[in-house]
């Protein structure tokens, strides 16, 4: 049997390992967008773009499809305030995302529904950024039918160590589960002082 010279085996195996590991990571999204992009085009989070949503202690997502929809069923057990804090159930900004929109107002559209069964009464919805916590944000009352809600945000502080864009069905017994389709943060002006 012949067998390659290790002076000839060794080099040959590096490239053909390389190009299996170049092969794996050309698959899939890896593209990052660059800070003119992110603030012309905003962020969304729709479809499987869902499925970087986070769920906090206490509330639990499931990720479903009704014909052409795709949407993240999402329960909470508890509320804000019981308990370790979170931001509920959340989308967390990248580095590149936050270094884009820091210091500037953000509007924030959620698409949702109450869910056909257990369907909460009402949601809250927040950005969380420096300076805004569990206190902000804003109760909505979705309907049986997908709707848009939206909130604006003026950070009170210019630099950001953290964003996450954050969701909070209420929490009463039976009643405590919404779907959620799609996201859209859309950064807008610079801050005075920022």
């Amino acid at each position: 049997m012949y067998s390659l010279p290790d002076w000839a085996f060794y080099p040959i195996a590096a490239l053909v390992t390389a190009g299996m590991v170049g092969g794996a990571l050309s698959h899939g999204d890896n593209t990052v967008r660059s800070r003119e992009e992110i603030l012309s085009e905003g962020i969304v989070y729709e479809g499987d773009g869902l499925n970087a949503l986070t769920t906090g202690n206490g509330l639990t997502a499931r990720f479903l499809t009704e014909g052409d929809e795709n949407f993240a069923r999402i329960d909470a057990v508890r509320g804000p305030f019981d308990g370790i804090q979170s931001a509920g159930a959340f989308f967390a900004l990248s580095p590149t995302e936050i270094d884009a929109i820091q210091g500037r107002r953000v509007r924030v559209s959620f698409t949702l529904r109450r869910a056909p069964e257990h369907g909460a009464d009402n949601v809250r919805l927040n950005f969380f950024v420096p300076g805004i916590g569990q206190n902000s944000g804003e109760h909505v009352e979705p309907d049986d039918g997908f709707e848009s809600f939206t909130i604006e945000v003026a950070a009170p502080v210019c630099s950001w160590d953290h964003a996450y864009i954050g969701l909070w069905p209420a929490w009463d017994f039976e009643r405590n589960t919404v779907d959620l389709q799609r996201v859209e943060l859309t950064p807008l002006d610079q801050l005075p002082d920022c």
